[in-house]
């Protein structure tokens, strides 16, 4: 991958409110992890979640978690798509949201989805979440700082239209593509053995520190205007390797984990 050199030349408007966005990859790449994972689950993983879901691929329900944000009876759940923590923290030091961060989110769902005793309609949800949250975990802004919001109140222009820097790397890059997410899975699919070994066998505090460590390459901004950066081709050409690494890590860890989970 090549890094990226332009360096960070933006104005940055800080929210007092230290909630941050619930998407993490935009559709297409919580489907193009889900797509992933189940061309690579076993066959007993394979049969048991089709059990569960009625055939309802990961793909189709990777993206129920963010269809929901606007429902109040989950307004609850928007901390539990991303952690705050400041690059000179770490998670001995940190101060932990008290309503639940993706880390711990991800730890409650793995116990739920192993308990004989959950409910189908609880373990269905549980999956959705599930699948949602590993691909959070693995977009750099989604293990972010708090003062910006994950990167939502980096003000900025991709092709000169507004938007933010929690955006771009949400779908943007991805969209730029034009690629449906079986097309953009099927580029992506062919991952050496030896990568494989190296990804598999990482806790979740292993996955946020790889997207704590990428998070400050997100920051490298073109500006290409005086007010704001506008974001084009070069940007793309940077970061695209790291947004297609992350894809293929979490879908890979996410087959990983269901094997698991449904290996039963």
């Amino acid at each position: 991958m090549k890094p990226a050199v332009l360096l960070l030349s933006a104005t940055i408007t800080l929210a007092s409110a230290i909630s941050q966005p619930v998407h993490a990859f935009g559709q297409i790449g919580h489907r193009i992890i889900g797509e992933l994972a189940q061309n690579n689950l076993s066959p007993t993983a394979q049969s048991n979640i089709n059990a569960l879901t009625k055939g309802e691929s990961l793909a189709q329900m990777s993206t129920w978690p963010d269809e929901i944000r606007s429902d109040k009876n989950w307004y609850h759940s928007s901390p539990w798509h991303y952690v705050s923590i400041e690059d000179d923290e770490t998670w001995e030091t940190v101060t932990r949201n008290p309503k639940g961060d993706i880390i711990e989110s991800l730890e409650r769902y793995e116990k739920i989805l192993i308990d004989p005793k959950t409910t189908k309609k609880d373990k269905w949800e549980a999956l959705a979440f599930y699948v949602h949250f590993v691909g959070d975990i693995h977009q750099p802004l989604h293990v972010g700082h708090s003062h910006d919001r994950g990167g939502n109140s980096v003000k900025l222009k991709w092709f000169g239209d507004d938007t933010n820097l929690h955006s771009v790397w949400d779908s943007k890059i991805i969209e730029h593509q034009k690629l449906s997410y079986t097309e953009y899975t099927g580029f992506i699919e062919r991952i050496s053995d030896k990568d494989i070994k190296n990804w598999q066998g990482k806790s979740y505090y292993d996955w946020a520190d790889e997207s704590k460590a990428l998070r400050a390459g997100t920051y490298e901004l073109e500006k290409n205007r005086d007010d704001q950066p506008d974001l084009r081709f070069q940007y793309i050409f940077n970061h695209t390797p790291t947004v297609e690494l992350r894809l293929q890590q979490a879908g890979i860890r996410l087959a990983e984990k269901l094997n698991v989970i449904f290996g039963q």
